[in-house]
């Protein structure tokens, strides 16, 4: 299940931010996900508060903020978002496309007390 590892690689790196910063208390966490990644956020939200039990970030606010699909053009120098996972230009048809966003996944916020 690709939502359980995910989750619990990001206890993992939350954890160990603590453990080097001496953060006792984990408030909130936002994940920065391409939406080619096609997390599910509630699934893995639950999931992360149950891996969490017992740390630091136990009940944090756990949220995914979702990165658009973004491609260029080579052929008509077009650039365009779309939901769709087909590396085909929206203008012209080329193929000669470059996918510029929506293969991210980072912590991009961690919220801490003490």
């Amino acid at each position: 299940m690709y939502e359980f590892q995910l989750a619990n690689k990001v206890n993992n790196a939350i954890q160990d931010i603590c453990s080097r910063f001496n953060f006792r208390k984990v408030t909130r966490i936002l994940l920065k996900a391409g939406a080619m990644r096609k997390i599910n956020p509630e699934l893995t939200a639950f999931i992360f508060s149950s891996i969490s039990e017992g740390t630091p970030a136990e009940g944090a606010i756990f949220s995914v903020m979702f990165v658009p699909t973004t491609f260029r053009c080579h052929s008509c120098g077009q650039m365009w978002t779309t939901e769709s996972a087909d590396f085909m230009c929206a203008f012209c048809g080329s193929r000669d496309v470059d996918l510029l966003t929506g293969l991210e996944l980072s912590i991009d916020f961690v919220e801490v007390e003490g």
